[in-house]
């Protein structure tokens, strides 16, 4: 591939088979623009998130071990999961998903752990196999297995289920140096739009004009193709498109915050609310506690005297006492007898 057609290329080698591995090429001329790259330590799986023209995608690599391993499968899908969808999924699965359709031979036999991960695994990611479901009756091989002397049907295309409208085709290729089929899948790349609220907002239509302005000015009409004109226009609105994009998402991040924030305060004082509520209770319980306490007291006592009759008639004898008089020859005595006296004087002068 080191040649003007095909440009970067990833390599992750088999460890138990250094002879053998994936490798992962793109062509030049590619609309795609690689964002983040994942190998396998053991050479089992590639897979390559970036941009096909403007819409993420996330394209994988995979070479199942010919054993009937599930976890290695897993291990794949849990890997591919922290990418963003949609993916495109190829390699050699060493197994046949559906044991009656993809095989050539007629002695039944039992589905394998791995196939059953395989299909577990595509159901939670929303993944198709795409050849099959353009052909879903008919019978076609990509391996010939000379141990079992016959044919299956291993080596598949799994895409996102949001792709599938633009799948055009997907079909085997003549086999040349390899004993598996080559498989073909032909997706119609996403078409590049304009977003008309750009041209709403001033200050995007004048770093547009800028950037006409400046392409005229260092390339002369006769001299600049229309193609460099449009790829350079795309190019700046699709930048503005991203910047605006990457606003909204963090102004979104900050009004969720601010949600979060929020909910957590009124969680907080609906939690206040219902502690004071509970300590009221308790408050209540403790008054009414004391209460019957007071009135069980007040019930085995009966008529007895206690304490509280003690307090009365002293605060009655209190209230009762006088501690000084005044004496007709207008002078105030404060001794009890001098008191009691003139008290006594007052009253038989009434009778």
């Amino acid at each position: 591939w080191e040649n003007r057609h095909w440009g970067d290329s990833i390599t992750s080698l088999l460890a138990y088979a250094p002879a053998g591995g994936i490798v992962s090429i793109r062509q030049q001329n590619s609309p795609f623009h690689c964002l983040s790259q994942t190998t396998d330590p053991a050479g089992c799986f590639i897979i390559v998130h970036g941009r096909w023209g403007s819409k993420p995608v996330t394209f994988a690599s995979l070479y199942a071990p010919n054993i009937d391993d599930p976890l290695a499968v897993q291990k794949f899908f849990l890997k591919m999961a922290q990418y963003p969808s949609p993916w495109i999924v190829g390699g050699d699965f060493n197994c046949a998903l559906d044991t009656v359709m993809d095989r050539s031979s007629s002695i039944p036999i039992i589905q394998t752990q791995k196939a059953k991960g395989i299909r577990t695994s595509m159901v939670e990611c929303g993944l198709v196999d795409i050849w099959r479901h353009l052909h879903p009756a008919t019978r076609e091989y990509s391996h010939y297995s000379h141990a079992h002397k016959s044919f299956s049907c291993v080596d598949l295309f799994l895409i996102s289920s949001s792709l599938v409208h633009r799948v055009k085709g997907c079909d085997f290729l003549l086999r040349y140096i390899s004993d598996h089929s080559p498989v073909r899948i032909r997706v119609e790349a996403p078409e590049w739009r304009l977003d008309p609220q750009l041209l709403t907002r001033g200050e995007c239509v004048g770093e547009i004009e800028s950037a006409i302005q400046e392409f005229f000015h260092f390339n002369q009409p006769p001299a600049s193709p229309p193609d460099a004109f449009k790829a350079t226009i795309r190019g700046k609105i699709i930048a503005l498109s991203s910047a605006r994009k990457k606003s909204y998402q963090q102004r979104m991040s900050r009004e969720g915050q601010k949600r979060n924030f929020i909910k957590i305060i009124r969680q907080k004082t609906e939690r206040v609310a219902s502690l004071q509520q509970d300590l009221n209770v308790l408050s209540s319980s403790k008054a009414e506690r004391a209460l019957l306490r007071t009135r069980s007291k007040f019930y085995a006592r009966g008529d007895k005297a206690g304490k509280l009759l003690a307090w009365q008639l002293r605060r009655e004898e209190a209230d009762r006492h006088i501690p000084s008089i005044k004496l007709p020859d207008n002078t105030t005595s404060f001794v009890p007898g001098a008191i009691n006296g003139a008290f006594q004087n007052y009253y038989s002068s009434l009778y």
